[in-house]
């Protein structure tokens, strides 16, 4: 499945979850612009665009955004949305030939990126 394969909410979610994982610390790096920039590419600069104006007036808040992505039952692409997410939030954890590596291992390997909460 790709991200222009995603349905409307599908990938509004995912763009609105783009914004959260963004403004989160309130800095935006060269790393996250390029991210953000690889996921316009793929959905379409317009598409992106509408979805980030949509989830700028549909969720004004988290609560909302959390009701939100309750509806988005497809596990397939609960999965890429969340990996796509956080590929995003981790590019500037690892250095980016590490994390280049270690997403082409997750998906030669077929394996789930899962966040355990921690204790």
């Amino acid at each position: 499945m790709t991200l222009k394969e995603l349905s409307h909410d599908e990938q509004l979610a995912l763009v609105a979850l783009t914004e959260v994982a963004i403004i989160s610390d309130r800095t935006i790096t060269d790393n996250e612009i390029e991210q953000v920039e690889v996921i316009a590419d793929e959905l379409g600069e317009e598409t992106f665009h509408l979805l980030a104006d949509e989830a700028e007036q549909r969720f004004p808040d988290r609560a909302t955004l959390k009701t939100f992505l309750k509806t988005i039952t497809n596990p397939e692409a609960r999965e890429l949305i969340v990996g796509t997410v956080l590929a995003e939030t981790l590019a500037d954890t690892l250095p980016h030939e590490q994390a280049v590596f270690m997403d082409w291992l997750a998906g030669e390997w077929d394996v789930p990126v899962k966040v355990e909460p921690a204790p």
